[in-house]
């Protein structure tokens, strides 16, 4: 790295490098945050039922929480991967309870409905936080690795 005319790897050399250092976890927890929101307006516009949006509520949460816990513990050495491994977490957990409080507030006539907004709110920011650790997870090499492949070796 001391030269400054060192060729860094490519984008998609660095996408196969996330992909095979981490896996498809980080992927899984944007692709399943993105379906559930297309549920949830599936369930806006009354074309599914209210358990399968929960249901699916539920799998995105275990998706996210896998995802989230390996990106932190593959990531002790990179505070931003754990921040939005956090951020994320914390968003989708806020999510989940923001629509138990959508449902309660559906079942009582009369009242102001900022649960659904809030809940359609947090929807957008877990899905930015999800957005944000896959590209810092898959963007990321580590330092020994991006040595090698300056050096001319194959990584992935």
């Amino acid at each position: 790295m001391d030269e400054p005319s060192a060729r860094r790897p490519g984008r998609a050399a660095r996408a196969r490098y996330g992909l095979a250092e981490h896996g498809p976890a980080p992927l899984l927890a944007l692709l399943t945050v993105l379906a559930d929101g297309a549920a949830g307006l599936a369930l806006h516009f009354g074309t599914i039922s209210l358990a399968v949006h929960r249901d699916f509520s539920l799998l995105t949460a275990v998706v996210v929480t896998w995802a989230g816990i390996q990106a932190i513990r593959r990531n002790l050495d990179a505070p931003a991967v754990r921040r939005a491994a956090l951020l994320l977490l914390s968003f989708t957990f806020s999510q989940l309870l923001l629509g138990v409080g959508a449902y309660m507030n559906l079942l009582s006539a009369g009242t102001l409905a900022w649960f659904a907004v809030a809940h359609a709110a947090m929807a957008m920011a877990t899905l930015g936080a999800a957005l944000s650790l896959a590209i810092l997870v898959y963007r990321r090499m580590r330092p020994e690795d991006e040595e090698v492949s300056q050096a001319g070796a194959a990584i992935a």
